[in-house]
């Protein structure tokens, strides 16, 4: 996988991860079989990082989009429990 390409797929992945937060605002809740999706955009952000000598920006890029995808799964798993919503 190229750097370029890395980077631009971390964008796309960014933006589909901003599509289930906002969807997670306006319904408080998304739609079920999403979170089997969550693990399947951090398959995709896993292998990015699996990229032998990936700078480091691109690294951090990724890990950012991990981080925003293990929150939104934290607040899907508090929705669903009735525990209030942990902020994003």
């Amino acid at each position: 996988m190229s750097y370029d390409f890395a980077e631009q797929d971390l964008v796309h992945i960014r933006s589909v991860v901003s599509h289930f937060e906002h969807a997670v605002d306006r319904a408080r809740d998304i739609e079920p079989g999403s979170v089997a999706s969550l693990n399947y955009w951090r398959a995709r952000v896993t292998t990015i990082l699996a990229t032998p000598t990936l700078p480091m920006h691109v690294e951090k890029q990724a890990r950012d989009v991990l981080g925003l995808l293990d929150r939104l799964d934290d607040a899907c798993r508090c929705d669903r429990s009735g525990d209030a919503r942990a902020p994003f």
